[in-house]
């Protein structure tokens, strides 16, 4: 199949991913956008003649492979980037940093780097770590690893501070979504996860950010936007169109990219009642992401500043995390120091509030996967013209790279080659952040 007029609904990544792939196969894309822009990057902004991506990406280059071999072949070269953090204790007077870390220079290793860390939980920290280690390796050498991440915590003893205080927060950064639901994902996406994060894996960052992906993924295809998609329709010779501007046009095949709660309002109620009632069990978190430039949300004291603040009380009961943006974006260095807060359970000043954005999130649990089979299955029915693809229809971590997976799975379906599969990215030297 070659030179098929397909339509993609939807310009997030997963959409833009599919676009692409798709495009250099051979067919003729059309992508719908109902915002006036892209969806991928609506939310990055300029700050003081510099870049903020809106929510920052920065990504392990073993979890996100297939995410970086694909900005690979498009041109786009990574910067290394070390994440160091700062955890501290909320209480009702006073905020009290209790552990800041750095990383080796060689193999990029996590250390505690601030002397009430050491005295008062470095041990309780390194026998975490190890604990986490060994309960890890018996997870992988285990028959029954389809259990939750609650399962795996029940039946492994781990380090209170430890887990809560330094691993938990740093899957709220990567999955964003309620301290609760991430205890219902399936363990094994996270234990990979956190095995590459303690063996000293360092993240990438794609040069010119979100933006410049995206120039690179529409590259040469026809994007319309500004307009929501308000039906969409099959017959025999094709898929009907409809946006709510009134225009309307005929395709072979439509790719249907959107978060699974926006079907219902253009998808033709009759013609796709299954689709729609299976696509309903999905479930999506949503969560505030404030883009800001008030200090509180970090350290009381400027040398405890790191790139993660991690703000959370005694009880592990009211938990924030917050990017300091200047720390990773070479544009920003010398720039009024800006943050991304996820969720804050702090009051931010509303006068330093740059932005507000809503973040939607799938939530991954043991239903979800079967519903993911289930979709797949249906994907490969004869005379198939409609098919669905985003973050939340692949099982794993609800990012970037589940959503080029998704877009994967769409090429296998038409049969178009993937070209950038096992593409080492191109790092370059990090820039000199100044901090």
């Amino acid at each position: 199949m070659i030179g098929l007029d397909i339509a993609v609904i939807g310009s997030g990544m997963a959409g833009l991913a599919t676009a692409r792939i798709l495009k250099d196969a051979g067919h003729n894309i059309t992508i719908f956008e109902a915002l006036p822009g892209r969806g991928m990057d609506s939310h990055s902004i300029e700050f003081e003649d510099g870049l903020i991506d809106a929510p920052l990406r920065v990504m392990n280059p073993h979890l996100w492979k297939n995410t970086l071999s694909l900005a690979t072949h498009l041109g786009i070269k990574t910067y290394p980037v070390r994440t160091y953090m700062a955890c501290s204790w909320l209480f009702e007077d006073r905020t009290e940093t209790w552990l800041t870390t750095s990383r080796t220079r060689i193999g990029n290793f996590p250390i505690i780097n601030n002397r009430k860390g050491i005295q008062q939980y470095g041990w309780r920290l390194v026998k975490g770590m190890l604990q986490l280690k060994t309960a890890i390796a018996k997870f992988f050498k285990s028959k029954n690893q389809d259990i939750t991440l609650a399962e795996f915590i029940n039946r492994n003893e781990i380090e209170e501070v430890f887990w809560h205080g330094a691993v938990m927060p740093v899957l709220y950064t990567i999955c964003t979504c309620d301290p609760k639901t991430i205890g219902e994902w399936p363990a094994k996406p996270l234990l990979v996860f956190l095995r590459q994060l303690t063996d000293g894996d360092a993240l990438l960052r794609l040069q010119g950010g979100t933006p410049a992906l995206v120039d690179k993924l529409i590259e040469g295809i026809n994007i319309q936007s500004g307009a929501a998609i308000t039906r969409v329709h099959q017959q025999e010779d094709g898929v009907i169109v409809e946006n709510s501007e009134g225009q309307s046009q005929t395709f072979d095949r439509v790719v249907i990219a959107t978060p699974t709660t926006k079907v219902q309002d253009f998808l033709d109620n009759q013609q796709f009642a299954e689709d729609i009632e299976l696509l309903k069990q999905f479930k999506f978190e949503q969560g505030d992401l404030v883009i800001h430039t008030d200090q509180t949300v970090m350290p009381p004291k400027r040398k405890d500043w790191s790139v993660l603040s991690y703000m959370m009380d005694r009880k592990f009961t009211r938990q924030q995390f917050t990017v300091w943006l200047n720390s990773i974006e070479p544009t920003l260095v010398g720039k009024s120091p800006v943050f991304q807060t996820w969720r804050p359970v702090t009051p931010i000043d509303p006068k330093k509030i740059i932005s507000t954005v809503t973040l939607t999130r799938a939530v991954v649990d043991s239903k979800t996967v079967a519903l993911n089979k289930e979709l797949q299955q249906r994907h490969h029915q004869d005379n198939r013209k409609v098919f669905f693809c985003g973050s939340w229809s692949c099982d794993g971590l609800p990012i970037l790279e589940s959503a080029v997976t998704s877009a994967m799975h769409i090429a296998e379906i038409f049969g178009a080659p993937l070209p950038f599969i096992d593409l080492k990215p191109q790092v370059e030297v990090a820039p000199q952040l100044g901090y």
